[in-house]
């Protein structure tokens, strides 16, 4: 199954290794720099995600827990405000200083985290787990 996966990370050599990585297992992925580039942000004037149930605008997001603009957990705030389509257990927030507060922030709104530095094993996994959530996903 091919996943269209967003990557949110300021730091470009992580952004491309992911980036290169999650392509070369058969995805489609786009990454970025900042979080304004996610069309639910760049529609502010909007109030609700204008993804469909059937479309979300991807089926998992990576995002660093330090991003300019918008730090992860306002993001996934936003995301839950707006109606994002994406499934919560499909997005992961990465930090190299994953603190107890943080993780629990992460996890409820029921997303997973990964702690930087990491194993691509661990991203491989991450992602083999969305991709049965969405299979088991009622349609």
């Amino acid at each position: 199954m091919k996943l269209k996966i967003l990557v949110f990370d300021p730091d470009l050599g992580l952004r491309e290794l992911l980036k290169v990585y999650l392509a070369g297992q058969g995805h489609e992925v786009s990454a970025f720099q900042d979080v304004t580039a996610c069309p639910l942000y760049r529609n502010l004037k909007d109030e609700k995600c204008r993804c469909t149930k059937e479309k979300p605008c991807a089926d998992a997001i990576l995002v660093d827990i330090r991003m300019p603009h918008l730090n992860a957990i306002d993001f996934l705030k936003l995301q839950r405000q707006r109606g994002c389509k994406a499934l919560d257990a499909n997005k992961a927030v990465m930090s190299a200083s994953m603190t107890k507060t943080i993780e629990t922030a992460i996890a409820e709104f029921g997303c997973h985290h990964i702690k930087k530095p990491f194993h691509l094993e661990e991203i491989k996994n991450w992602v083999n787990g969305c991709k049965a959530r969405l299979a088991a996903r009622p349609q």
